[in-house]
């Protein structure tokens, strides 16, 4: 048996919005889709990607970034051209403190709002052991706290681990931004997000949903991280 030899399929965004079409049967067989049928279906197509953001955090778009201290400093914009430039997280899920003289990491809390609201005296000196990441409109701000002073600066660095955005389809050729599991899922959803504009009735929608639903489902769990899980008798006493 022969085979080819590679695994480096992809697609484009111009094939995904034809195949979504010709799912709900706007066109034919061979048939090429006119100008404004590409161009709104891209709107749905951008719209359906940064709706699946809210899906959890899957392992291929999280992202580590080492952010650079400053004395005296505790708040940091992080975002595209940013103090901290890399894009916008839409969560940040693991964050510790790595002492450069030892190579030691000492995980760091993440607080929630009210956590942080609650703190004491925000300018308090010394080595970061808590972090809050605020996500605002077009950037963050990741506030750090006790505020790191310049031996701090000088011997530590602070890493985050985060889920990053998932990138646009701006030109016709743009692979998606989606591991391979993901290209019949994101065409699936493309055409459940076609269907009402173009008149598909609600019983042939229902069952193109549940379609989706299942190849989505399948890609979702694909994604999850494996670990192993550690049973043990509780000896407390009370």
């Amino acid at each position: 048996m022969a085979t080819s030899g590679n695994a480096n399929y992809s697609t484009t965004r111009d094939d995904i919005i034809k195949r979504a079409l010709r799912l709900i049967g706007a066109v034919a067989q061979g048939e090429t889709p006119t100008t404004d049928q590409i161009t709104e279906a891209a709107i749905a197509l951008n719209g359906l990607v940064k709706a699946w953001q809210a899906d959890g955090m899957p392992l291929w778009a999280l992202k580590q970034y080492a952010v650079p201290m400053t004395a005296s400093v505790n708040s940091y914009e992080i975002g595209a051209g940013k103090t901290v430039d890399t894009p916008k997280p839409l969560k940040v899920l693991q964050a510790w403190n790595r002492d450069t003289v030892s190579n030691v990491d000492i995980p760091m809390r993440i607080l929630t709002k009210q956590e942080y609201n609650m703190l004491g005296n925000k300018s308090s000196s010394g080595d970061p052991i808590q972090i809050y990441y605020e996500p605002l409109l077009d950037h963050g701000v990741l506030h750090l706290f006790p505020t790191p002073t310049s031996t701090d600066v000088t011997n530590a660095a602070i890493y985050i681990v985060y889920q990053r955005p998932f990138e646009d389809f701006d030109a016709s050729t743009d692979n998606p931004d989606f591991p391979q599991e993901w290209y019949d899922a994101i065409t699936y959803g493309l055409a459940t997000r076609l269907a009402p504009e173009y008149g598909v009735s609600i019983a042939d929608r229902k069952t193109l949903w549940q379609e989706m639903s299942i190849i989505k489902q399948e890609a979702l769990n694909f994604g999850l991280e494996e670990g192993s899980m550690f049973f043990q008798r509780d000896a407390r006493s009370w």
